[in-house]
């Protein structure tokens, strides 16, 4: 019996002993070896068997050491809010030296910070300054070149925009392609000041091989004359080369290709590259071929092919294209002439209130009898049951109605006030491109406060467009004039609508 008691004792001896040997190897700092992909593998490692001390305590030594990597992950371990190790000081200090060991994640950093994504910051104008800066008054040339762009967008810390045009010049003057891009656009359009198209022209052209968009933004001032003479054929050939993997710039060169104002009119050569966009799934390319292929070609076999072109895009609610497929009926183009269903179709695309939509409406239905009309009701309504429009669809065309009113009409008149009523519709149903021209279409209507509302909004959709800004300022500026009523106002308007967009 002593014996077995004695055995007892030691196994728990033996059990005791080890956890301890267990529990102070854990403690151990391991030995920091290899690359950071091993680095930061044993560290997740170390986070998953629950040895957290001795994980930070890694990554700790190892950025001491100069491993960006591991002050990054340190960093971003601190930044997670749920986490018990949430510390936003802690963060930003490890984020910081992740920057200054490696330039590639002080840029990643800078763009989080510019979309307002950063984990541990909000992010700011201000604070992208103050990060840039010294580097750029050192000589940095990559830090030049943000910083002027920093100022290029952000009227609010450069109202003159002599900031932009003196680090940009920096940046192009130490070699930076992208710096002279901008810098070309700020000499085009100056804050303040008088235009240098003929130098911004040359920058341009310094550049043109290696930038898309310095190619692009040439080819455009070859074609207008612009910062010297016209050349339209090196203008064609440069947009030739920008257009051999690019859809949007296929169809630009396809629209001059058609109008034959900059470029000789050449019907089968603006076939050719909206056949090269359609490839490439662009349904504008493929409504843009079935409208050239209606107009301008001759062979039913075209006709037939643009209807089939059509019909699936009409059926997307696409209203042009159900516009178009009502011409081809009444016309007989490729398709048997039948009034009825051209007028279905001219109804359908109607839904869309443009002026030559309900004209050609009202036209084609004073020309027809009962029966036709009848007819005409029984497919557009047929046409409605199969096809019913989705709310995304309808926003669309609310958003292009809501756009087109906000332009002269064909009696050179606009609607700002009718507009508004169709882009706040298309906004509520998910469509933030409506709200750069709500908040314009409130502001010239002096409708202070929403136009402050859907500034904000515009603002905080930081997918929604590339900034310039312009929004910034047209906030600051209406924000400053807010009487207490209208401060109070403008909070109230703002979260009813950021409520109401929450589902989008």
């Amino acid at each position: 019996m002593q014996v077995v008691i004695f055995s007892i004792i030691l196994a728990l001896l033996f059990i005791s002993l080890l956890l301890v040997y267990l529990n102070w190897r854990g403690k151990q700092p391991i030995e920091v070896t290899g690359g950071p992909d091993e680095v930061i593998f044993l560290a997740n490692q170390l986070l998953h068997s629950g040895r957290e001390a001795q994980a930070l305590d890694y990554l700790e030594r190892a950025a001491a050491m100069g491993m960006a990597h591991a002050a990054q992950f340190l960093g971003e371990l601190y930044s997670l809010e749920d986490h018990h190790l949430y510390n936003l000081d802690k963060a930003n200090h490890w984020f910081q030296q992740a920057g200054e060991l490696d330039e590639q994640f002080a840029q990643i950093q800078r763009q989080m910070l510019k979309l307002k994504v950063h984990p541990s910051q909000k992010g700011g104008s201000h604070e992208l300054e103050a990060m840039l800066k010294p580097g750029a008054d050192q000589g940095n040339s990559q830090h030049q070149g943000e910083l002027g762009r920093l100022y290029q967008e952000s009227p609010l810390l450069d109202p003159d925009g002599s900031k932009a045009l003196h680090y940009l010049e920096l940046a192009a003057e130490a070699g930076d392609a992208e710096a002279q891009y901008h810098l070309a656009k700020v000499l085009l359009e100056p804050r303040h000041g008088k235009p240098d198209p003929i130098r911004a022209r040359a920058l341009l052209t310094a550049i043109a091989d290696s930038d898309p968009l310095a190619k692009s933004q040439l080819a455009q001032m070859l074609l207008r004359g612009e910062g010297g003479p016209a050349e339209p054929r090196e203008a064609e050939r440069l947009m030739r080369e920008e257009a051999e993997d690019n859809e949007f710039a296929l169809i630009e060169l396809a629209h001059l290709y058609q109008e034959g104002k900059h470029l000789p009119k050449d019907i089968d050569k603006a076939e050719e590259c909206l056949r090269q966009a359609m490839a490439m799934e662009n349904n504008s390319a493929t409504y843009l071929l079935g409208e050239l292929l209606l107009k301008h070609k001759r062979a039913n076999d075209s006709h037939l092919e643009a209807i089939a072109l059509l019909t699936p895009l009409a059926q997307q609610w696409m209203t042009d294209a159900l516009f178009l497929l009502g011409h081809a009926h009444e016309e007989g183009l490729g398709t048997r002439r039948h009034l009825p269903t051209a007028l279905a179709y001219y109804r359908l695309a109607a839904i869309d209130p443009a002026p030559y939509h309900l004209e050609r409406v009202e036209t084609l239905s004073a020309k027809m009898g009962s029966y036709e009309k009848e007819q005409a009701e029984s497919l557009y309504q047929a046409f409605l049951t199969e096809h019913p429009i989705e709310k995304s669809q309808q926003a669309c065309i609310d958003l292009t109605h809501g756009l087109r009113l906000l332009h002269e009409d064909d009696k050179g008149k606009r609607h700002p006030r009718e507009a508004i009523s169709f882009l706040e519709r298309a906004a509520l149903a998910g469509e933030n491109l409506a709200f750069k021209p709500l908040h314009k279409a409130c502001a010239e209507l002096s409708q202070r406060v929403d136009a402050a509302v859907w500034a904000q909004i515009a603002l905080e959709d930081q997918f929604y467009f590339l900034p310039t800004g312009e929004m910034e300022s047209s906030l600051a500026s209406l924000k400053q004039g807010f009487s207490e009523s209208e401060q109070a106002l403008f909070e109230q308007r703002l979260q009813e609508r950021q409520e109401a967009l929450t589902g989008h």
